[in-house]
């Protein structure tokens, strides 16, 4: 692939990022949206809700410190914030019709995400399928085909005790 075809490739993903206005999570800081009583308490009991049943299968919910608050965007993507005690947002996970803005989600990691993909496409050549970031301070892993994205971002540092990357979906 060509550096202007890469060039022009991240060109057009900031252009998008940049055109979608509401501000949700940033990865690393604090959520956006209040956690709620429709959010997910790793710990809660009593709860019926599937994330729960997810966090106790996982033999985690115990051990757990965190919170779960999703978000239905306009376009009817839905973003998971997986919230720490201390209020800070250590991952994400996305899933619906578009992709959600990362530049605004992934906040200061942006920056670092998009060179890494920059990188990525340069060595390997091409730039098609699904991006993926593993780094030691960030990971990033999109997919899906047009009218059915995913996605999940998360800080490993950050990954409260007893939590995996396994949880985060």
């Amino acid at each position: 692939m060509s550096q202007f075809r890469i060039l022009a490739a991240a060109a057009a993903s900031f252009a998008l990022t940049a055109l979608t206005a509401p501000a949700y999570a940033a990865l690393g800081g604090a959520p956006t949206y209040p956690v709620t009583a429709s959010s997910t308490s790793a710990g809660a009991a009593g709860q019926n809700n599937a994330a729960v049943a997810r966090f106790a299968a996982s033999g985690n919910a115990a051990s757990a410190n965190y919170t779960v608050s999703q978000t239905t965007l306009p376009s009817g993507t839905v973003v998971s914030e997986y919230i720490s005690a201390g209020n800070t947002v250590f991952a994400l996970s996305w899933e619906g019709p578009t992709m959600p803005p990362l530049k605004t989600l992934l906040a200061t990691y942006f920056p670092t995400y998009v060179q890494a993909l920059t990188d990525a496409h340069a060595t390997q050549g091409g730039g098609y399928g699904p991006a993926v970031v593993h780094q030691s301070a960030l990971v990033v892993e999109t997919g899906g085909h047009m009218g059915a994205f995913v996605g999940r971002a998360y800080l490993p540092q950050a990954l409260p005790q007893g939590v995996s990357a396994d949880d985060i979906k």
